[in-house]
């Protein structure tokens, strides 16, 4: 007979000598063919001795009739085949006989855990209690852990982990616990932070809590002060229109107030005041160019008032004909005012011109501010815009307002996407059904619909009996093969039900770290983008105060514009007169100013003619203004037309001339 583990080295005959070395290798080789038998027999499978005579346990089935079987024990104790790993009995009920492999569910008659247990010792049933401490049951699927992990909101699961509800709404060990926080809180708590450091997606977007430096909703729109938790940093809209902390404060004021206020930022004034008003101390323009008292700036007086004084001194001179060489001298003086006035008018025009392009350069400024805001606000759109307000490509952190869902939108430039700042409506859904799987839990585990069907998927339960592998690998452990194949199949059962299959999604690690990406440092930093100086500045104005910006740039233009109130034309302007509007005719080359009626020239030319207006066609008119003195004598040329004085000493007895001075007012 073949022997595996020996084969003789000589050839021995009965009455020849054997040679002592071949004798040696043979015994030699008997020994470790004893020694390698010995070991594979500790390693074998045995069974104890059970009776006389011992016999063979043979299976004689062939590959086919074996194939998807199980190896298992007989009632008596004999290895056989077997098919399936047990019959579904339902819920465990007492005084019933049940048999190896049969599985039931522990209800109300039992311990009322909903597990899953399969019979492993054949017994009539008595309590259910009883029977298991007497392991005539085995668990085999722990429903009401999993039940646990589904819904368990006062505490850890096991070790230091929590069950999906609790992430998903709240628990103990999760609600304001340092590196947790649930999915809901993440969203939309406001009443504090979330896990001790960060707050929600919905504090950061519109919250007023101080700790978060700010939200996205106080640095566009508050005016009542500083931004929450930014106290010194200030609202886009307080920039652009005023608010608490910018409005008639030092080194601050607004965009409209620069515009149209009057002392801006305690030391300085706005651009309309040094154009038409009273309060600035070196004088407004207008002040220089018609205020008719009192120096302007404390030393020097305005154009109309040295016009006016210019007027006075004529008069003063033609009256009194003793003091003409006096009269001489205050008309020299006069001449010498009005070129003062000349002087001082033209300083005006300069400071109104400056004041004109300080405007332009404040409009020019929050022109190009509210482009910068307008590039990051897009506004409101109902889909993803995929360029900005400009046709320019989209920045990081760009921002716009969704009407088909009315939620804000973040853009991600490095994914080229546009998120939500807030789950969606299907997302909110699910997490608050979160709260709801306790009742499908207990129906995978009680309701006789998706139990009985246990008992009818035999392609599943054919499959975990060929398994033969893990079965061979087990197949040591006589118990635990039927315990290990029915559990697979129960867990596997439990896997095809959507309701295991959702109730985990919000529990598993990648799912988790989804769920709180609004509370990542990135995102985190993303939506504190509209907090920093840069965009603050950027941010003078929001979508829904356009208007007023758009009222602060045309107001800036129709008060502040010089080109109102000075004009250069080849006649004096007969349209959109105010008083104190200033015009340098260029056919007569003279400065005029407009007195509510009519344009009055200014000039230090003595030798202009004078005309007398609408009274020109009155004949002696302007001889009938004068009075000639002694040795003085007028002759009126082209009378009521454009009339002409001719002036003529007649000397006296000894033909001596007389010396005149005459000064003309208008």
């Amino acid at each position: 007979m073949a022997n595996d583990y020996y084969t003789r080295q000589g050839s021995y005959t009965k009455g020849t000598l054997a040679r002592g070395d071949v004798v040696k290798t043979d015994f030699d080789a008997l020994v470790t063919a004893w020694d390698t038998g010995q070991v594979n027999h500790k390693r074998a499978l045995k069974l104890p001795e059970e009776g006389s005579p011992q016999t063979d346990f043979t299976i004689t089935a062939n590959a086919a009739t074996r194939a998807t079987k199980a190896l298992g024990f007989d009632s008596l104790g004999a290895i056989e085949l077997q098919t399936g790993v047990g019959s579904w009995e339902g819920t465990w009920a007492t005084s019933t006989a049940y048999t190896l492999r049969d599985v039931v569910v522990d209800g109300a008659a039992g311990g009322s855990t909903d597990n899953l247990y399969v019979c492993i010792v054949a017994h009539t049933s008595g309590t259910f209690s009883t029977d298991l401490t007497a392991s005539k049951w085995e668990l085999m699927i722990d429903v009401e852990e999993a039940r646990k992990w589904a819904k368990k909101t006062d505490g850890v699961v096991a070790s230091s982990e929590y069950s999906a509800k609790a992430y998903a709404i709240g628990g103990t060990g999760v609600t304001d616990t340092a590196g947790k926080g649930a999915s809901k809180e993440w969203a939309i708590e406001v009443s504090g932070n979330v896990d001790g450091t960060s707050f929600s997606s919905k504090e950061y977007a519109q919250g007023t809590q101080a700790s978060t430096g700010g939200s996205a909703k106080d640095y566009a729109q508050k005016t009542n002060g500083g931004v929450s938790g930014a106290t010194s940093d200030h609202s886009a809209k307080a920039w652009s229109v005023g608010g608490t902390g910018v409005t008639t404060t030092a080194s601050k004021g607004a965009a409209k107030e620069w515009a149209t206020g009057v002392l801006v930022d305690t030391a300085e004034y706005s651009a309309k005041e040094y154009a038409i008003g009273t309060t600035v101390a070196a004088g407004s323009a207008k002040d220089w160019a018609m205020q008719a008292s009192g120096t302007v700036n404390g030393t020097s007086y305005s154009a109309k008032y040295n016009a006016d004084a210019s007027a006075t001194s004529a008069t003063a001179s033609a009256s009194s004909a003793t003091s003409s060489a006096s009269s001489a001298t205050a008309a020299a003086s006069s001449a010498t005012s009005a070129a003062t006035a000349k002087t001082a008018a033209e300083t005006a025009e300069t400071n109104a011109e400056t004041a004109e392009t300080n405007a332009e350069t404040a409009q020019t400024a929050a022109e190009a501010a509210l482009d910068d805001f307008t590039d990051i606000f897009l506004g409101s759109k109902s889909s993803d815009p995929t360029l900005d307000n400009d046709g320019d490509a989209l920045t990081d952190g760009a921002l716009y307002f969704n009407t088909t869902n009315d939620v804000l939108m973040i853009y991600d430039l490095g994914n080229t996407t546009w998120n939500r700042t807030t789950p969606t409506t299907s997302d909110q859904t699910k997490i608050n059904t979160v709260s709801g799987i306790a009742a499908n839990v207990t129906t995978v585990a009680g309701i006789s619909a998706n139990v009985t069907t246990v008992a009818g998927i035999s392609a599943n339960t054919t499959t975990v009996a060929g398994i033969a592998s893990d079965v061979t690998a087990v197949a040591g452990d006589a118990t635990d093969i039927g315990a290990v194949a029915g559990k697979a199949t129960e867990i596997g059962l439990l896997g095809v039900a959507g309701v295991i299959t959702d109730m985990g999604i919000l529990g598993t690690a990648d799912v988790v770290t989804d769920m709180n990406v609004l509370g990542t440092a990135d995102v985190v930093s993303d939506m504190n983008t509209l907090g920093t100086a840069g965009n603050v500045t950027a941010m003078d104005t929001v979508a829904t105060n356009i208007a007023n910006v758009n009222t602060t740039a045309t107001n800036i233009t129709g008060v502040n514009s010089f080109a109102e109130r000075y004009r250069v034309e080849s006649s004096n302007p007969t349209t959109s007169l105010d008083e104190g509007d200033l015009a340098y005719n260029t056919t007569s080359n003279a400065l005029s100013y407009y007195d509510g009626s009519s344009w009055n020239a200014i000039t230090s030319d003595t030798d202009v003619k004078v005309g007398v207006s609408s009274n020109d066609t009155t004949a002696g008119y302007l001889n009938g203004k004068l009075v000639a003195g002694t040795l003085v004598t007028f002759t009126e040329n082209n009378d009521g037309g454009n009339e002409t004085l001719t002036i003529a000493s007649t000397g006296d007895a000894s033909g001596t001339g007389v010396a005149m001075a005459i000064a003309l007012g208008g």
